[in-house]
């Protein structure tokens, strides 16, 4: 399990502190920086440093129903706009992520030399876009990152549905490009520069964002569907698209971001398990229970809070049936310490997900393959792709065969098979559970507890992100067209495109 998919050439060790010199100059004033030390700055800023933790840990895990407790919780527990973790993956992607990789292929796209380099930044950049436009919908895609090359300060809101389309032309466009006559990406220290497992990332990428059109544009996700399991997706974990870090504390970049943020202030102390996730691995049998979480003792069985819920609302201590107490402030599990390791690895899209996607695939009839088989593969995939986490105890193959057999796919109720799996599996990745409960409609979702009244939808789920309120200032006009394509206010009610 140490071979992870090249954590896009983050690199480790003495050579990490160089970098940091990289990741914060201004790319347009420092003349030309060699490809390699932007894909890393680029890399950096995915998810190292507690700014990329908190979107995940505040906003979309909790609206997935994975944990709840905390304070901060409110603003995806029970749907409180927060205009500081609501604006993090905008302005940290936009403003880093995006910047360094426009300045990369302005400078080096007519260079075949750095062909990888280029192929490698235009896989990585529709990944990034990807998450935004899933957040937030329209968004500045075609014009983003060219204020220096093209003098475009104010960039036009491009509408999804376009957006999508020109993702499969670049993904399609890069695993072509990639070419190993041409030299590889030298310092990739996951991967030492292979390139068949950066275009399996690719096609997996396009699995993805196909899947992701399923109701939207069927036939087009079909196609592109159909195109991306036939150019060959991840075959392994060995596969899986993983960034690999350093144990640092915030505010270094080479710590995990969201172990940095369930870090302060010892927050993972009351990062509970919500009833809806705990309960469905309770009624599911699933020995991932215990990895996911901690029981603080012998008779509350991994108690599980309410959606919505603080830590401190449901103030009663908790009485087994034997009579043992345990008081308010440690009934409830908690998250499990491997999760809140800030030199822990951080998974962004595996070969369980991509096990997943050719099973539904497959129930569609859009691939011609065994959906059973698929979906039995990404199971066996998910459990074992949590030893990643360091200090996670495995699950022994007993353990795993018997819990395999016991789940094989129900004809009648195939696509909630597969997304409720696909949502354990993709834990703790919120951002990714968020955009395919929105599609599937899986899980479905219990009421928001909302004791003092504070939610601002009134227990109904939010359909996106809202834009930040910055850009009503810096791009007043574009920002103003996109408002008026959700009907004339900033509502975060409004359903991306996709999501029909």
């Amino acid at each position: 399990m140490k071979s992870y998919l090249y954590c896009l050439i983050i690199i480790l060790s003495s050579s990490c502190t160089t970098n940091f010199d990289v990741i914060n100059t201004d790319p347009v004033n420092s003349g030309t920086i060699a490809a390699g030390a932007q894909l890393t700055a680029a890399a950096y800023q995915l998810d190292g440093g507690r700014e990329m933790g908190y979107p995940n840990l505040y906003i979309f895990q909790p609206m997935v129903q994975y944990v709840g407790g905390t304070y901060g919780m409110r603003t995806g527990g029970k749907y409180v706009r927060d205009e500081f973790y609501n604006g993090l993956m905008w302005s940290c992607y936009y403003g880093k992520c995006i910047r360094q990789l426009a300045d990369l292929l302005a400078q080096h796209q007519h260079d075949s030399t750095q062909a990888n380099y280029v192929a490698g930044a235009r896989v990585l950049k529709v990944y990034i876009f990807s998450l935004l436009t899933d957040a937030y919908g329209d968004i500045p895609y075609f014009q983003a990152g060219l204020a220096y090359y093209d003098k475009l300060y104010t960039p036009v809101y491009d509408e999804q549905a376009t957006i999508y389309k020109d993702f499969f032309t670049e993904l399609e466009a890069a695993i072509h490009q990639f070419n190993d006559s041409q030299p590889v990406i030298t310092n990739d220290i996951v991967y030492n520069g292979n390139l068949t497992k950066w275009k399996r990332m690719a096609r997996s990428l396009q699995l993805r964002l196909a899947m992701r059109l399923s109701k939207a544009a069927p036939e087009l996700a079909r196609t592109q569907a159909l195109a991306a399991y036939a150019g060959g997706v991840m075959q392994s974990n060995d596969d899986n698209f993983v960034m690999i870090h350093e144990d640092y504390s915030y505010p270094d970049l080479r710590g995990n971001g969201y172990a940095q943020a369930l870090q302060e202030e010892a927050a993972y102390r009351y990062t509970i398990g919500t009833t809806t996730f705990v309960n469905y691995l309770k009624a599911e049998n699933d020995p991932r229970l215990g990895m996911f979480f901690v029981n603080t003792d012998s008779v509350t069985n991994y108690l599980p809070i309410q959606p919505g819920l603080y830590w401190w609302e449901d103030w009663k201590d908790f009485i087994g049936e034997n009579g043992e107490v345990v008081g308010q402030a440690d009934k409830y599990c908690h998250i499990n310490a491997p999760f809140y390791q800030q030199g822990g690895s951080w998974l962004h899209m595996g070969y369980a997900e991509v096990e997943f996607l050719v099973a539904e695939a497959a129930v569609r009839g859009w691939v011609g393959e065994d959906a059973n088989s698929h979906y039995q593969a990404g199971l066996r995939a998910a459990m074992h792709q949590l030893e990643i986490y360091p200090g996670m105890v495995p699950l022994s193959a007993d353990r795993i065969n018997s819990f395999v057999s016991a789940h094989p796919l129900s004809v009648e109720k195939a696509i909630e098979n597969i997304s409720m799996q696909k949502w354990v599996a993709l834990f703790p990745n919120g951002y990714e559970a968020y955009a395919n409960m929105r599609r599937t409609g899986y899980p479905v979702l219990n009421p928001v507890v909302d004791v003092n009244g504070e939610s601002e939808t009134g227990g109904h789920l939010p359909g996106r992100l809202f834009y930040p309120a910055t850009e009503a200032l810096s791009n007043p006009v574009n920002y103003q067209v996109a408002i008026n394509r959700l009907g004339g206010s900033n509502d975060w009610m409004r359903p991306v495109w996709w999501n029909k």
